[in-house]
């Protein structure tokens, strides 16, 4: 059996993760969807993709929410994609607006990396 923890003798250990899955995304009506939230208390650093799949003029575009805050001019159209680096990460929102006719949803692929130490 593994002795969970003492596998090193560094001070700080680093770790990195990463996460990847598809919603399908309609109008939010500016609400922000949680897909991550920090539990931890850690500081942790990441890259979040954004892959918009949904169909030009028909889907949503995607916004992006960090720590509560819409990112500003982090908007992805349907057929486009994404990313940032982001220092401190505490959540990870989507808010989905438009899409034709009413009600639509587009597939939003959403990646992303959580890299922090302990």
């Amino acid at each position: 059996m593994a002795q969970i923890g003492n596998c090193c003798t560094d001070q700080l250990v680093g770790v990195n993760d990463s996460l990847c899955f598809t919603i399908d995304l309609g109008d939010t009506a500016g609400a922000t969807l949680a897909i991550w939230e920090d539990t931890t208390t850690y500081v942790i650093n990441g890259t979040i993709l954004v892959e918009n799949n949904g169909i030009e003029d028909v889907g949503p575009t995607a916004g992006l929410a960090v720590n509560g805050t819409a990112v500003a001019g982090f908007t992805v159209a349907p057929g486009e994609a994404r990313s940032i680096t982001v220092n401190n990460l505490n959540s990870i929102g989507i808010i989905g607006t438009g899409g034709t006719p009413a009600g639509t949803t587009g597939s939003v692929k959403v990646s992303f990396s959580l890299n922090y130490k302990y």
